[in-house]
C-alpha cells in the first residue's frame, strides 16, 4: 500500500553526514510513527518519501538548507544583553548557542531592532548539512485507528523434529 497524506506511517530511518557518521537514526529509540503530511516532520526527509509503500526502503542524499528549510522555522527576539558582552551583530549573522534542553541550535540575525535587540531566525542544528538517508516504511494506517497487534509467532522448531531427528 503506498502511503497518503493523512495517514499514520511508521518508519525506520538513519540519516549521516558526508562522511557517514549517523546523525540521527532510529535505532536509538525504536521506529517513529507521525501522520504523513500533517505533523511536524523532518520536511526534506517527508519529502523524499512521497510515493513510498509499505516496505519499502529508500536512499538518497537532502542538500543542505532542504532537511529542515529555514522557511519552516521560527522567528524570536533576543535582547542585546543576551549575546556575550561586546558582541558586535549585522543582518545576516549566524550564532550558535544551547537551547534550554542543552542541545546545540543556531541562528541567523533578519533584523536589529532601535532597541539593539535583534530579531533571528532559527535554524535547525542540521540546516547547513548535506543529509545522506535510508528510510523504510514499515507501516501505514488511516488515523483514528488502533495500530495492529503484534503478531506472536510461536517456536515450533522442537515440534518439527521428531525423537529419530
Amino acid at each position: 500500500m503506498q502511503i497518503e497524506d493523512g495517514q499514520v506511517v511508521t518508519i525506520e530511518y538513519v540519516l549521516k553526514d558526508v562522511a557517514g557518521k549517523v546523525l540521527e537514526s532510529s535505532s536509538e529509540g525504536g521506529a517513529i510513527s507521525f501522520r504523513f503530511g500533517v505533523d511536524r516532520m523532518l520536511p526534506g526527509l517527508a519529502r523524499a518519501m512521497v510515493g513510498m509503500a509499505v516496505g519499502e526502503t529508500r536512499t538518497g542524499v537532502i542538500p543542505p538548507g532542504e532537511l529542515v528549510p529555514a522557511a519552516s522555522t521560527a522567528y524570536r527576539v533576543v535582547q542585546a544583553s543576551e549575546f556575550p558582552a561586546g558582541t558586535k551583530m549585522a543582518v545576516g549573522d549566524r550564532f550558535g548557542a544551547r537551547g534550554p534542553d542543552g542541545r546545540p541550535l543556531q541562528f541567523e540575525v533578519s533584523e536589529i531592532q532601535a532597541d539593539g535587540a535583534a530579531r533571528v531566525h532559527l535554524l535547525h542544528a542540521l540546516h547547513d548539512v548535506e543529509v545522506h538517508y535510508e528510510v523504510k516504511v514499515v507501516a501505514a494506517r488511516k488515523p483514528g485507528l488502533p495500530p495492529p497487534p503484534p503478531v506472536d509467532v510461536p517456536d515450533l522448531s522442537d515440534d518439527l523434529l521428531d525423537e529419530d531427528g
